[in-house]
């Protein structure tokens, strides 16, 4: 019987300690801690991730930007070399390197690539006009004139290996035939 008592006892002695050390607060406050340390290490993390990602959209965006006018002054250069005469004004041209790292040349992406290997003639079309004019006075012209109808094409290259392209339709005339 002895035993059986100090088993009881042993017993009751191993609950109250159980008791006590579960019905303490003892500690509760770093594990609060520690897990709102947790919720804000994980939101910051994601506020650096996600501006990483928009910084890294904003300067493809500039990028883009740039190439764009890169191509935009390929076109204005290309209206600059027409001429009367079409066949010296199909000459193709480029790279043409400019400040900043950006360059164009005349044709499209696809026919001259991302490094402006293979520059593009712009296209000419011939359209004939019939007299044009009144039949007397200084401007007109039995035989008619013609207009040349210009496709002038050109790529612009800039940071971050962006490119576009840009396509202008130019007519240029009357010329007498």
């Amino acid at each position: 019987m002895k035993t059986r008592r100090s088993f009881n006892k042993a017993l009751a002695t191993h609950w109250g300690i159980a008791r006590r050390t579960l019905g303490s607060e003892r500690g509760v406050s770093l594990v609060v801690v520690i897990m709102l340390m947790v919720i804000i290490l994980a939101m910051t993390g994601a506020g650096m991730l996600f501006s990483s990602i928009d910084l890294r959209v904003s300067g493809n965006y500039r990028a883009g930007t740039q190439a764009f006018f890169a191509a935009d002054t390929g076109v204005n250069d290309g209206f600059a070399r027409l001429g009367i005469d079409p066949s010296t004004s199909t000459v193709a041209f480029g790279p043409i390197s400019m400040s900043g790292g950006l360059k164009y040349c005349s044709g499209s992406l696809t026919s001259t690539g991302t490094n402006c290997a293979t520059p593009q003639p712009s296209t000419v079309t011939s359209i004939n006009a019939p007299g044009y004019s009144l039949g007397q006075g200084t401007g007109y012209n039995a035989e008619g004139y013609q207009f040349y109808q210009y496709k002038v094409n050109v790529t612009g290259l800039g940071p971050l290996s962006s490119a576009r392209e840009v396509e202008a339709q130019i007519q240029y005339g009357p010329v007498p035939k």
